[in-house]
C-alpha cells in the first residue's frame, strides 16, 4: 500500500511541476539579462539598444558572418522584439496584474490539483483496492489450472457435504468422482462415509474394496478383502465383488477358487457384452493356470488395469449384470496417433469420457486407464457414469473426448495429448478415438 501513494504522490508531484512553474515566471522583457535592455530605461534608450543591435546585425552580414538569409530571419526577430517590449513598457500596471494572476494561479493548482485527485477517485475508482494489494494473491481454483467444469463440481459438492453430511447420495457421488480423478484415499474415505449411514450395502462395500485395491496399486490388503467378503455374504451374486474376489484369488495362486467366482459371474453378464467378453479372458487365463500345476500366479501388477482380472477393466464393466442390457452404449476402439506416440510415456494417465453437446459440461461417462493399455477396446455406459442423476441414458447428442495426462490431472494441461469425436449418438458403435491433438 505505501508503494501505491508513494506513486501517486510522484505523479501528483510531477503534474504541479508542469503546470506551475510557467505562472511563476516573470513576464518577457522583465529579465536583466544579458541582451535584454534593463527595465528602468526610456523608450528611447530602448530603441536605441535595438537599432545598435541592427547595426551589429548589418556588419556581420558585410563582413560575411552572416548569410542574408540569416540576417533577415536576425533582423525580423530584432524588430519584433523591440514592438513587445514597447508594448510591455506602456502598461507596466497590466504586467505586474498579471504576474501576480499567475501566482495566485499557482497557489490555487498546488491545493485543488490534488484534492480533485482524491474526491474523483473516491467518486469513480475503486477506494479498497489499495488496501487488496496488501493482501496475499488467493490461490486460483482447480478449473483455472485448466478451467474444468468436473473439478469445480467435485468441490462444490465437497463444500455443500460439509454443510449437509447426512446426504448419502452426494457421498456416493463424491466417492465416484475421487475415483475418476485418480484421488483413490479421498474415494475410500467417501465410501467409509456412505457406509456409516447406510452399513452393509453390498454395493457400496465393492466400490470400497475396488478404491482400496486401486490405492494399492492393485494388491490386496486386509481391508479389501474383508469389504469383499462382506459384499458376497450380503449379496452372493454381487457382480463387482465377484470380479474382485476372483482377481484376488488369481493374484495369490488360486485358480480354482478365481474359477469359481469368474464364472457364477459370468453367467449374471449378457453374453455379448464387454464385460462378459473380459471376464471369458479371465476364465481362460485361470483355466491355463489350473492345468499347470505349481504354475506362479500373475506377477504383481503395477495398476489394477494390469492385473488379469483387472478391476478397472472388469468391475466397471461388471456392474452392468444388475440389468439385462445398458439402455445406451458408446463402443469404439481407442489409440494414440502414431506420430504422437514418442511424446508419452507407459504410465500417463487416459482418460476417455463424453460430454452432452447441449447442456452442462459435466462428463456423463468417463473411463480411466493407462498408455500401456492403449490401443484399447473402451465401452461408455451408464455403470461409468460420475453420478446416478446424469447419466448416458439421458443425455441427447454427445462429444466422446480422450485426452492423455502425463500429470494424471482432471483438469486439462499444455502438452496433454487430445481428441474429440463431435455430435456422437449413445448407442454408436465401432468409433476410432484417436489422440491426435497436442494441448497448447
Amino acid at each position: 500500500m505505501t508503494t501505491l501513494w508513494l506513486v501517486v504522490l510522484a505523479l501528483l508531484l510531477a503534474t504541479l511541476f508542469c503546470l506551475v512553474p510557467p505562472l511563476l515566471r516573470r513576464p518577457p522583457g522583465s529579465d536583466d539579462a544579458p541582451g535584454f535592455p534593463p527595465d528602468d530605461a526610456s523608450d528611447a534608450g530602448v530603441r536605441a539598444f535595438y537599432l545598435a543591435q541592427r547595426d551589429q546585425l548589418r556588419r556581420d552580414l558585410n563582413d560575411g558572418a552572416l548569410t542574408p538569409q540569416a540576417h533577415a530571419r536576425a533582423d525580423e526577430e530584432l524588430q519584433r522584439a523591440l514592438l513587445q517590449d514597447l508594448a510591455l513598457r506602456s502598461g507596466p500596471g497590466a504586467c505586474r496584474g498579471g504576474q501576480r494572476a499567475g501566482i495566485a494561479a499557482a497557489c490555487l493548482l498546488t491545493v485543488a490539483v490534488p484534492v480533485a485527485a482524491v474526491l474523483l477517485y473516491g467518486q469513480l475508482g475503486n477506494p479498497r483496492a489499495a488496501a487488496m494489494l496488501a493482501l496475499p494473491q488467493a490461490a486460483e481454483p482447480h478449473a483455472a489450472q485448466a478451467g474444468n467444469d468436473m473439478a469445480l463440481a467435485i468441490n462444490a459438492l465437497a463444500q455443500r457435504l460439509r454443510a449437509a453430511p447426512d446426504d448419502v447420495d452426494g457421498w456416493y457421488m463424491l466417492a465416484r468422482s475421487y475415483e475418476t480423478l485418480g484421488r483413490y484415499n479421498d474415494a475410500v474415505a467417501a465410501y467409509q462415509q456412505v457406509l456409516r449411514r447406510v452399513p452393509g450395502q453390498p454395493a457400496v462395500l465393492a466400490d470400497l474394496a475396488d478404491a482400496l485395491l486401486s490405492a494399492r496399486q492393485g494388491r490386496p490388503d486386509e481391508d479389501s478383502i474383508a469389504a469383499v467378503a462382506q459384499a458376497l455374504e450380503a449379496e452372493p451374486d454381487q457382480p463387482k465383488a465377484l470380479a474382485l474376489a476372483g482377481m484376488m484369488a488369481l493374484r495369490r495362486g488360486d485358480a480354482a477358487e478365481a474359477l469359481t467366482h469368474w464364472e457364477r459371474l459370468q453367467a449374471l453378464l449378457p453374453p455379448d457384452s464387454e464385460a462378459a467378453r473380459q471376464i471369458q479372458t479371465n476364465i481362460s487365463q485361470a483355466r491355463a493356470m489350473a492345468s499347470t500345476p505349481g504354475a506362479p500366479g500373475p506377477p504383481p501388477a503395477t495398476s489394477p488395469s494390469a492385473a488379469p482380472a483387472a478391476t478397472a477393466a472388469t468391475t466397471a464393466a461388471a456392474t452392468t449384470a444388475t440389468t439385462p442390457a445398458a439402455p445406451a452404449r458408446i463402443s469404439g476402439q481407442a489409440r494414440i496417433a502414431e506420430a504422437l506416440r514418442g511424446q508419452v510415456r507407459p504410465a500417463d494417465t487416459v482418460f476417455i469420457l463424453a460430454r452432452p453437446v447441449d447442456g452442462p459440461r459435466m462428463p456423463v461417462a468417463i473411463l480411466r486407464m493407462r498408455v500401456a493399455d492403449l490401443p484399447h477396446a473402451f465401452v461408455l455406459d451408464d455403470s461409468t457414469a460420475m453420478s446416478p442423476d446424469a447419466t448416458l441414458s439421458k443425455a441427447g447428442t454427445v462429444r466422446v473426448e480422450i485426452r492423455v495426462s502425463p500429470s494424471g490431472n482432471a483438469a486439462a494441461q499444455a502438452g496433454d495429448l487430445s481428441g474429440v469425436l463431435n455430435d456422437v449418438a449413445t448407442r454408436a458403435e465401432g468409433l476410432e478415438l484417436v489422440a491426435d491433438t497436442v494441448v497448447r
